[in-house]
């Protein structure tokens, strides 16, 4: 498994990085798992959407702006976070950079259907969550209370939409998430781990090791840089 996560439009960064590690798209024993946020903020939006989109083998979770992009999409109507969020780069990369129109913050579709129909299917296939024999992969956290596989299964998508904004920095004490499987997740940069462990270089946006968590989120438009974790888990 080759896990990335919060690509936020960066695909030469992305393709770089996992080329660096190995990861082979033809090699059938070669998965490619993301955590979710591979839109907005970065220029190259639509390359990450083909790149992802064409992959046989992966799993894609669904992150926090993922859930913007869409609904974004069905109204048609941009909201000051649209701008902050870095939204609207990938409306430009979507539609054109003449595409919004600024003085009533409405989004031109014309002659783009095709194109917004492909980013919502795409996003309509992601997962709220994977699990494997000793991992589950996140964006932000676990639902409330969401501790046992059957809670899992069980957990709302109203309850997922709410953990995928929820920062695991806020949520880490430093124990174990889960008793018996590693938590592995993006969401926030590692930039802020130095408070869990502070021999760590406050710059770094390297993986961060927890105990029982693994973060991924190399803060990427900041960083430059994407992390991928390699994990085998048979």
């Amino acid at each position: 498994m080759f896990v990335v996560s919060d690509i936020h439009g960066h695909y030469t960064l992305l393709k770089n990085a996992l080329d660096r590690a190995g990861f082979d798209k033809t090699n059938p024993e070669h998965l490619l798992v993301g955590c979710g946020d591979y839109f907005d903020r970065g220029n190259e939006n639509m390359d990450v959407l083909r790149y992802l989109d064409r992959l046989k083998h992966k799993v894609l979770l669904r992150g926090n702006h993922e859930d913007m992009l869409l609904k974004l999409l069905h109204t048609g109507k941009l909201q000051p976070h649209h701008y902050i969020n870095g939204t609207t780069r990938t409306l430009k990369n979507m539609l054109g950079k003449y595409s919004i129109d600024p003085l009533t913050d409405t989004i031109n579709f014309s002659g783009k259907t095709g194109t917004v129909n492909w980013f919502c299917e795409f996003i309509g296939e992601t997962v709220d969550y994977f699990e494997t024999k000793h991992y589950v992969f996140v964006h932000g956290w676990l639902p409330e209370n969401a501790l046992t596989p059957e809670a899992r299964k069980n957990a709302t998508p109203e309850d997922w939409e709410e953990a995928r904004w929820t920062k695991w920095i806020e949520q880490y004490t430093g124990q174990r998430p889960l008793a018996d499987k590693t938590l592995v997740c993006g969401h926030v940069p590692t930039f802020f781990t130095g408070r869990f462990d502070p021999s760590r270089d406050p710059d770094s946006a390297d993986i961060f090791f927890g105990n029982g968590l693994i973060a991924i989120d190399a803060g990427t438009a900041d960083s430059q840089q994407v992390n991928v974790l390699v994990l085998e888990d048979f």
